[in-house]
């Protein structure tokens, strides 16, 4: 064989080994084709957090369970750290704080709080709107019995109070009550992992609760505001099952626009 028949054929030999290198190289980057894929399907979308929502129900006392066994401290804790996650506009701005304060309530800071209530009203029930003496005090023998009575089964009570201007900046009152609003409500989304629990929002008797004997009992300042008490209680057992069927009856308004 010539010379330039040789060249040729070593260069040949090269030029092919290379492409062949490159092709294999290739196929092993390209990934498998999907034949299941169809161009018009969408992505799936994740629900998953729905149910939580739809399992959200305010159980009142008449659904409490009397003598409930113990309830374990750290179910608490959760509410109160779902609570702390709700947004608020100060995260915006260095130094602020969430305008969203709890004190949580075992039995006897309920029995106080309650018993401070009555203590309220027995100074100035004539400005709260009783018409006689009498009247009052048949509402006052039945509020006291409810200490016993109506929130015996309670475990706890959950102050939720508002702070006005929770850091340097000083925001509109709206933004801060929604704050506040949106951490009651992850505290009782959280719930709904705990079936045994029964919890509500109670915005409790209004003149006591916006009273400056509130104000001293739960430590607030001059312009924060009580907005009642998160009850926790445990549940019957026929409360523990099915809890959102009412909102099959729910309506709301919504107007989509383009």
């Amino acid at each position: 064989m010539s010379m330039p028949e040789t060249l040729f054929a070593t260069s040949s030999a090269i030029l092919f080994g290379s492409g062949a290198f490159w092709i294999h190289r290739q196929h092993r980057k390209t990934k498998p084709v999907r034949d299941d894929f169809s161009p018009e399907e969408p992505p799936a979308i994740d629900l998953s957090v729905l149910p939580c929502i739809n399992n959200r129900c305010s159980i009142f006392p008449s659904g409490f369970l009397p003598n409930p066994p113990p309830l374990d401290e750290a179910i608490i804790q959760s509410l109160l750290d779902a609570a702390i996650c709700g947004p608020y506009h100060g995260k915006c701005y260095a130094g602020c704080r969430h305008p969203a304060k709890f004190v949580v309530l075992g039995k006897k800071g309920m029995v106080d709080m309650q018993k401070m209530t009555l203590s309220y009203y027995d100074k100035h029930w004539q400005e709260s709107g009783w018409d006689s003496r009498d009247e009052y005090e048949a509402w006052r023998k039945m509020t006291e019995d409810e200490i016993t009575g109506r929130w015996g089964p309670c475990q706890y009570m959950i102050a939720i109070v508002m702070r006005r201007q929770s850091g340097p900046k000083r925001f509109p009152e709206w933004e801060e009550a929604a704050a506040v609003a949106a951490a009651v409500q992850n505290m009782h989304l959280q719930s709904t992992k705990f079936p045994q629990l029964a919890c509500y929002w109670s915005s409790w008797h209004d003149a006591a609760r916006d009273s400056n004997d509130m104000r001293e009992f739960l430590d607030m300042g001059d312009e924060d505001k009580c907005l009642g008490f998160f009850i926790v209680a445990q549940a019957k057992r026929r409360f523990t099952k099915k809890r959102n069927q009412k909102f099959k009856n729910r309506s709301m308004e919504i107007v989509w626009r383009p």
